[in-house]
């Protein structure tokens, strides 16, 4: 985009953010980190971040921008993170306001096996009770449930190898996915 004016690539709803934000830059310094949309050969337009330097000249910015595209799925070991830090806000959820409003059985119940087939363990029903902080017999509920509409695989008479189905994962990658995914207008600061 050599040559090109920020002014061209710029949503119009965020030209007067660009520009304030622009006229912050000091000569020289570092890079500055700021987020705003810009237009695609299509017209709509994508929320970016992207780090700015201003160089000698007034006019000369260097950018690097970085995006999520709809449409393009994260790599396995993004939702991978993304399970760990859903687990790592639940359970400071259950550290900060307690157990007993800090329950969400088939969110970790998903979890905790999205968890275990990504790192390449297995799981039981114990395990996952114990994941979830729920009685076994409340897991095993759950887990029927979820088999029923064929998001689980599991045998009730095995201890082990709770799985989820290709179904179940590609909806447990889905809902992790949106990890990523923020609304337009989430994107934008005011």
């Amino acid at each position: 985009m050599i040559g090109t004016s920020y002014r061209q690539i710029t949503d119009p709803r965020d030209l007067k953010r660009s520009a304030d934000m622009l006229a912050a830059l000091t000569e020289g310094a570092a890079p500055i980190r700021l987020q705003k949309r810009y237009l695609l050969p299509d017209g709509t337009s994508i929320a970016a971040n992207l780090l700015v330097t201003r160089f000698s000249r007034p006019d000369r910015l260097i950018s690097t921008l970085f995006w999520r595209e709809s449409g393009r799925d994260p790599p396995p070991a993004r939702l991978w993170e993304a399970a760990l830090r859903i687990r790592h806000v639940h359970d400071a959820r259950i550290r900060l306001f307690g157990a007993d409003l800090s329950t969400d059985p088939i969110g970790s119940v998903l979890i905790g096996i999205y968890l275990a087939e990504a790192e390449g363990r297995s799981i039981g029903l114990g395990e996952i009770a114990t994941y979830a902080g729920i009685a076994s017999s409340t897991a095993a509920r759950w887990v029927t449930v979820l088999q029923q509409r064929g998001i689980v695989e599991w045998e009730q008479d095995a201890t082990i190898d709770l799985r989820l189905t290709q179904s179940g994962m590609d909806r447990v990658e889905a809902m992790l996915a949106t990890v990523y995914e923020a609304p337009d207008g989430a994107m934008m600061l005011a």
